[in-house]
């Protein structure tokens, strides 16, 4: 009995198994307490509780399941910022859901659990259930305030999300053809039986994961998603579920692709630059605030996949550890600055708000109003915010790489969004006779929180100076 309690197999599940329990516990207390702040309280306790079973451990680099599940560093990384995505956003959803909070806050539990699976998967099958127990939870989150609006944006997200399964269904059938695994790292070195069918193994993945990173052509759910769903749940849909399928990506496409890194990189690059470029120009004519976001996070997507040319597209050590590196912090200081971004959409007591509609905030609130903007720097790369740093270390891997071609482009599209971000900077400073804020703590805190974090992460660059050994510890390979 003891041998079985602490197996190594049941000690990495440790967080899944408790964070299980305690979203059966919230159901079960549904009954009985219908103060929505203990349910915020005790999700946010629990997802604390399960980062530090998480780091209780000394994995190293163990694989179960023949490598099919393999719990290192890198994952753990990201399991432990995507906990924290869930938190943050937990913070502010507590202080609006309306009814039912035990349902929702254990339908997001449950979504940790299936993210933390994600963060450890290198077999398509593994995370082929992760990413449907994520996605059919994020429906529902969708749908919780069941007004017309929400419905409509979760109806939307999941006929679309469907497709996208059948797509992932198609090119994993396809994967296995021609490689005969569903293991990616078998697969990444396999003999290839048919370079066709990995070829359409390749496009119909990239369709599938591509539609949750929403990657243009596979865009518009978001935008419309985003709009219509609860503040709260447009911020986790536009950060945590975001780094988890930037994620996958990385793992399907550079591990389980790897015979056909030329393919992957020219398909990125083409990708990445249409993406980057069509978030920016249409979020310049947006005057719906959260529909800007949504496009801002679609041309940040397009930043992100930059990492795949890098690491797929050039031989260079050096290029390969920052891109890597600026992989897993731009993912951490994403989280904060988009989430937050999309959480100061609370002080304005609207359903569709406009830019405008924040104008005199700044006035009544300078904390908030001065919060916000560096939030939005940030996410344009202006220092001395963290989203300067991950830009820059970005940008500065795809330069080792010889890539120097596509950060011009990038540098250009950060320049264009400047404009739309300083945009909502100047509203909310104009004088206004707009009186219908609402500037609670509850609205403020989670604003707060998120501007200091855009600023505090830039720390975490000077403190750890040593980027190639922070890599090679990770055991990734990737």
């Amino acid at each position: 009995m003891t041998f079985v309690l602490y197996s190594p197999l049941l000690k990495t599940l440790y967080p899944e198994i408790f964070l299980g329990l305690v979203a059966f516990g919230m159901l079960m207390m549904g009954r009985r307490v219908h103060n929505r702040s203990v349910y915020s309280v005790l999700s946010i306790v629990s997802m604390f509780i399960a980062m530090m079973l998480l780091l209780a451990f000394d994995y190293g680099s163990t694989s179960f399941f023949g490598g099919a599940f393999v719990v290192n560093k890198f994952g753990l990384y990201f399991a432990i910022i995507l906990l924290i995505s869930s938190a943050y956003i937990a913070f502010s959803a507590g202080t609006r859901i309306e009814h039912d909070p035990e349902i929702f806050f254990a339908i997001l539990l449950f979504v940790d659990i299936a993210m933390i699976i994600a963060s450890f998967s290198l077999n398509l099958i593994f995370i082929f259930i992760a990413f449907e127990g994520i996605s059919i939870g994020t429906y529902i989150l969708s749908a919780h305030g069941k007004t017309r609006r929400n419905l409509e944006a979760s109806a939307k997200y999941f006929f679309t999300g469907v497709i996208a399964t059948g797509f992932i269904v198609m090119g994993s059938s396809f994967y296995y053809l021609s490689t005969g695994t569903f293991d990616l790292i078998s697969g990444g070195t396999a003999t290839i039986a048919s370079k066709p069918a990995l070829l359409l193994a390749l496009i119909f993945l990239f369709v599938g994961f591509g539609f949750k990173l929403a990657l243009v052509p596979l865009q518009q759910w978001a935008v419309d998603a985003y709009d219509g769903t609860d503040n709260a749940v447009s911020a986790f849909l536009s950060s945590g579920t975001k780094v988890l399928a930037f994620l996958v990506l990385l793992r399907v496409f550079l591990v389980g692709f790897a015979g056909l890194s030329n393919d992957v990189f020219y398909l990125f690059t083409i990708v990445s630059i249409i993406t980057m470029t069509y978030g920016n120009f249409a979020a310049l004519s947006e005057t719906n605030f959260k529909r800007m976001l949504a496009y801002s996070s679609i041309a940040q997507a397009g930043y992100l996949i930059l990492v795949l040319t890098v690491v797929s597209g050039s031989s260079s050590q050096l290029a390969f550890t920052l891109a890597i590196f600026a992989a897993m912090y731009y993912s951490l200081v994403y989280i904060f600055m988009k989430g937050g971004s999309f959480l100061a959409s609370n002080a304005v007591n609207k359903d569709k708000i406009e830019i405008d509609d924040f104008s005199g905030i700044g006035l009544k609130s300078p904390l908030f109003a001065i919060s916000l903007a560096i939030m939005l720097f940030a996410l344009a790369g202006i220092p001395p915010t963290a989203g300067f740093f991950a830009k820059y270390y970005l940008f500065l891997a795809l330069i080792s790489g010889h890539l120097w071609y596509l950060a011009v482009i990038g540098i250009l599209n950060s320049a264009i969004s400047v404009f739309y971000y300083l945009k909502v900077v100047v509203v909310m400073f104009r004088p206004s006779e707009h009186e219908h804020f609402n500037l609670s703590k509850k609205v403020v805190i989670p604003v707060l929180i998120g501007a200091i974090l855009s600023i505090a992460l830039s720390f975490l660059i000077f403190g750890y100076p040593n980027i190639s050994g922070i890599v090679s510890g990770l055991g990734i390979g990737v």
